[in-house]
């Protein structure tokens, strides 16, 4: 088997401008937004402190981004760095330029991402979490050439939440179809972090569109595992439709198939690839990586049903539907988190390839795959495609010990190898075996032999009724590590140290929680306290974790001397060698004892080499001593040439400004850096570079390129009270702090001389996100204090004051002075119209506000919603209706049906009143267009939503008109609903019971219809005496309104609204 040279052609990489359409976004929201309890893709939706987005313009303009085009003979794809450094275009050129990765022709982002705008198409890149929070954010951009000629797009970020940093590197070799997804995930910080990663490959699909996933899977799970699912044939309910039901309508691995919003996730498999095939193209794609680390396959669809059709309209004007399939390293669902710990570094790779012509493939490599299938008739199906050019490769069919295929072929990508013309005649299929010697290989596997491994996940129960302090630790671990948005580990540590007050585990767990959230104190006490007890009996215990922690505590408190004995004690266990050595060694350069710093630097490398910032300060520590640290430096760019505190060391100061786009959170975490290990002048001077420079400009918005923070850090790095006094002054919008590093020195400015409405501020920002709500109350009625007229801090503590403490009056008074101080802004408007709403008051009280500023209404989607519902409410169903069809609406993921819900009210109220007057054809013809939703509404019923109301009420004017046959079906289909889908749940009744049963009592059933009331009546008892809870397992609850309910009551009066209505039903029987 020959294999052509890899030089007999070359990559094309060019950096080009290119011009798309592209749908606007509105102004990053400058008020601060905090979603405590937000459910974003069954993790923590919580968005601070990246600035929100949610406004997203109706009309596009051309406009121009930065790209990166990455070509040979075989595969053209089109990078984005401006847009979460994802890949926007995968093009198979042997194939009729066929898009392998869905394309898109259009930049239309819609409201799906954790910060607002996110675009589907091409390969996004998700880190830490699901999705990128970045993904409409700007990466760093480097390109490499290596000596093979192959060449690397280098994409990498700071990532906003936790400042990791994230690096992937695109690679294409000449001569090969196959594309290499080099990832380099490096925790830059002191502490513990949680991570996924999910490569979200977008393709375009049709009813002839397959995805594939490995033989042995014979099971898929839903998120977090709540449910799972035969598959590919579906036998059983998934995602609330009877698929059994469905017969030859129920094969999961077919778009065409699946009509509700799906996700399906492998749970167990001992092959490494998947992907999917466009018959219609005879193309498609295969993703490669070892299922040992990347054991994530992943198919996500909207739906092949109105409801999906309204999302793809949503992301594109004309490239039609898509499923995402998306392949996982480090984790196999969402959510389902991996730990990076103090300065480790994980890299991977991925690899993706187009092909041809074969159909879906069994079994896959990097370099080849093969089909073998056989059929029912027994007629043999086989296939070879290769992603390199291969001269002379053996091609083996066996059955058994017989050979039935022996050929040596030239293959290539664009010259797949494909056999029909055999006939199996054998005893079992797992006798075959097709191969490519030296390069794959599949015997078929036994699906029915096999069994489930993995389990359903249940609940945990609450910690007063788990029965084990270990049950209680490994549930508050779980809660922390998968970021659980409303269930929090801190009530399982209470109730740990109710039972053991020196339980060492959760005070360890209980430290690290605390020291994240800036209360250094108390960290102390909790790790103190650990280790107390852990050298009780002997004085050195199995764990460093402890002392770790602690030293590191001691560093943040400036007790430098106490820090040192902690971290150099937790050196004595092999797994916090790497981080504290490295922390000594930082402790070493502040005292000038760079000796002992180079031989710390050394122990942290040998135990971890790949902790770029122990490489970067050694360099340091070597050129103090005299010494040349240029190669160490030059070794680490020339693998991580993205890392910005590297290229700073090695004194290329404008190559930084140029690769970090000058940009200020990018240029703290270096400043940080510097300061930590005592260089404060490189610091100062590393400041002074940014504020002397312009920040590069970019295509999407990024508001935090500048910030406030970098003119407070200068003044705490040189002690200038003018520097303090130029950061007093500046501008407060988007100022939102979020490292440990910015609340020191936010706190040193507010110990300064003079009142201080930023640090104030901005302090009690970063509390509140801390969930140190009123230590952020304090700091923002100081800087309300000192400047009585800042709008934000008035909301701030509006939100403060109903959310903390429950204090309605006076979380009114801080919305009004803080729309009298800004009346121009429609968020706080709209804010403030929801806080009237929690405090009751009358929805023609409210409406006459909304009324009085038009403008700001216009502004929101959500203040039209509102207006809408008003009008609906206070009996004007004609202007709800007027306004409904007079704008384009655009609905978060997750929080569909709001927009829907009112057209269909206004619509019904309409159709009722003509009713009643008489004019049954008027009223039908709003009933009608109830059921038939325009598409600027941006929504449509979802397939299992109930619309028992519609079809009654459509029923009772068909028999006005006489129209009894037609009648008597509306009633039958409303009747028959099971059911309905509310807030992305399938429920087993709703207020929608209620026109069920008046549907049977239509039909004359007045018994079945009874019990249908009294089914209702039950269920309202059974919610009404139950805890109200947010679902434990939710998936997307956006929750995006900053005032947060009571459960409780919502609960007992939807509970009450559904006893009532069953109660009036049961009455309605009796009559009859």
């Amino acid at each position: 088997m020959k294999e052509r040279s890899p030089m007999t052609s070359r990559v094309e990489a060019n950096r080009e401008p290119i011009t798309l359409p592209t749908y606007g976004l509105g102004a990053p929201e400058k008020n601060p937004l905090f979603f405590e309890k937000r459910v974003y893709q069954g993790s923590c939706g919580k968005v601070y402190p990246v600035p929100f987005i949610d406004k997203v313009f109706d009309t596009p303009n051309p406009q121009t981004y930065d790209s990166v085009r990455l070509e040979n003979d075989y595969v053209r794809l089109v990078m984005l760095p401006e847009i979460g450094g994802r890949i926007f275009l995968g093009q198979d050129k042997v194939n009729h330029d066929y898009d392998f990765f869905y394309g898109q022709d259009v930049i239309k982002p819609a409201l799906v991402g954790l910060a607002g705008p996110w675009i589907s198409g091409g390969v996004e890149f998700n880190w830490p979490q699901h999705h990128r929070p970045s993904t409409y954010m700007p990466a760093d951009l480097h390109m490499q050439e290596g000596a093979d000629g192959a060449k690397t797009v280098w994409l990498s970020e700071h990532d906003p939440l936790n400042r990791m940093k994230g690096m992937h590197g695109i690679r294409m070799r000449p001569d090969s179809a196959l594309i290499e997804l080099r990832a380099r995930l490096f925790n830059r910080t002191p502490f513990t972090q949680t991570f996924l990663w999910w490569s979200n490959v977008a393709a375009k699909v049709h009813d002839n569109y397959q995805s594939f996933f490995p033989p042995d899977v014979h099971y898929v799970a839903d998120h977090a595992v709540r449910a799972q699912s035969s598959f590919p044939i579906a036998n059983n309910e998934y995602y609330g439709v009877d698929y059994a039901a469905k017969p030859g309508a129920n094969d999961l691995s077919r778009y065409k198939n699946i009509q509700v919003p799906t996700s399906y996730m492998v749970c167990e498999t001992a092959f490494d690839f998947f992907g999917g095939y466009d018959t219609d193209a005879e193309g498609g794609f295969i993703h490669v990586a070892s299922h040992h680390l990347s054991p994530g396959k992943k198919q996500w669809t909207w739906g092949n049903h109105k409801f999906g059709w309204a999302w793809d309209r949503e992301l594109t004007d004309d490239n039609g539907p898509y499923v995402e399939l998306m392949a996982g390293v480090y984790t196999d669902n969402q959510p389902d988190f991996s730990y990076l710990a103090p300065y480790e570094t994980k890299t991977f790779s991925q690899f993706w390839w187009p092909y041809k012509k074969i159909g879906p493939v069994q079994n896959a490599t990097k370099d080849a795959a093969v089909r073998l299938v056989v059929n029912d008739d027994g007629r043999l199906d086989l296939g070879v495609v290769v992603s390199r050019r291969i001269e002379g490769a053996r091609i083996l069919l066996r059955d058994g010990e017989r050979t039935l295929i022996d050929q040596r072929v030239d293959l290539s990508p664009d010259a797949p190898w494909q056999n029909q013309d055999l006939t199996f005649t054998g005893d079992t299929p797992q006798a075959l075996e097709l191969s490519v010697e030296g390069l794959v290989s599949y015997r078929p596997v036994d699906v029915a032999s096999l069994e489930r491994q993995r389990n359903l996940a249940t609940e945990p129960p609450l910690p007063a009724d788990t029965e084990t302090l270990e049950d209680l630790y490994l549930t508050a671990e779980h809660l922390e590590q998968y970021r659980h948005p409303t269930r929090y580990p801190e009530t399982y540590w209470d109730e740990i140290l109710r039972r053991d007050p020196n339980d060492t585990r959760a005070h360890i767990a209980y430290g690290r929680r605390t020291l994240n959230q800036g209360r250094l104190d108390q960290a102390a006490d909790h790790f103190e306290t650990a280790i107390k007890r852990l050298t009780h009996r002997h004085p050195n215990p199995s764990t460093g974790e402890a002392h770790y922690f602690l030293g590191l505590t001691y560093r943040f408190q400036g007790r430098l001397r106490e820090a040192y004995a902690a971290l150099y004690k937790s050196t004595w266990t092999y797994a916090w060698r790497a981080p504290a050595y490295y922390e000594l060694a930082m402790l070493d350069c502040r005292t000038g004892e760079f000796e002992q710093a180079l031989q710390h630097c050394e122990s942290a490398l040998d135990t971890n080499r790949q902790n770029n910032k122990a490489q970067i300060l050694k360099a340091l520590v070597l050129n103090r001593l005299g010494r040349d640290g240029s190669q160490g430096l030059a070794d680490l760019l020339a693998v991580d040439p993205l890392d910005h505190w590297a290229r700073v060391a090695a004194g290329d100061v404008a190559g930084f400004l140029t690769k970090s786009r000058n940009d200020a959170q990018t240029v703290l975490d270096v400043v940080y850096d510097c300061a930590d290990a005592g260089f404060r002048e490189e610091a100062i001077r590393l400041l002074e570079l940014h504020h002397a420079n312009e920040v590069a400009a970019v295509a999407v918005p990024n508001p935090l390129e500048r910030s406030q923070l970098t003119h407070y850090a200068l003044a705490w790095l040189t002690g200038s009270l003018e520097q303090l006094e130029k950061a007093r002054a500046m501008n407060p919008d988007y100022f939102f702090p979020s490292r440990l590093h910015d609340q020191l020195v936010l706190e040193w400015a507010m110990q300064q001389v003079g009142a201080d409405r930023n640090a104030a501020y901005g302090l009690g920002n970063y509390l509140f996100d801390k969930k140190r709500h009123e230590e952020a109350i304090a700091c923002w009625e100081a800087a309300r204090e000192a400047a009585p007229s800042f709008a934000t801090v008035c909301r701030n503590l509006g939100i403060a004051y109903w959310n903390v403490r429950r204090d309605g009056a006076a979380a009114r008074e801080a919305y009004r002075a803080a729309l009298n101080n800004d009346p121009t802004d429609a968020r706080l408007f709209a804010e403030f119209d929801q806080l009237r709403a929690k405090l009751g008051d009358s929805a023609a009280e409210r409406l006459e506000t909304l009324l009085t500023h038009p403008d700001l209404v216009a502004a929101r989607d959500d203040a039209t919603v509102s207006l809408t519902e008003l009008y609906n409410k206070t009996g004007q169903p004609a202007k709800a209706l007027e306004v409904l069809q007079a704008r384009r609406f655009h609905p978060w993921e997750g929080g569909e049906g709001k927009v829907l819900r009112q057209y269909t009210t206004a619509h019904l109220l309409l159709g009722q009143q003509a009713l009643a007057q008489g004019h049954a054809q008027g009223g039908l013809e709003h009933f009608e267009l109830a059921m038939r939703p325009p598409q600027n509404l941006g929504e449509a019923y979802h397939l299992l939503q109930a619309k028992a109301d519609v079809r009654y009420w459509t029923g009772k004017a068909l028999r006005a008109l006489g129209r009894e046959d037609e009648a008597v079906a509306c009633f039958e289909a409303s009747a028959h609903e099971a059911g309905d889908f509310q807030a992305m749940a399938v429920t087993e009744h709703s207020e929608l019971t209620y026109f069920r049963g008046l549907s049977l009592l239509e039909l004359g059933q007045t018994e079945k219809a009874k019990a249908l009331f009294e089914a209702l009546k039950s269920f309202a008892q059974r919610q009404r005496a139950g805890k109200a809870t947010i679902d434990y397992f939710a998936t997307s609850l956006p929750l995006l309104l900053v005032f947060e309910d009571d459960l409780e009551q919502t609960k007992n009066h939807h509970a009450d609204r559904l006893l009532a209505l069953a109660e009036q039903g049961i009455g309605c029987c009796v009559r009859e």
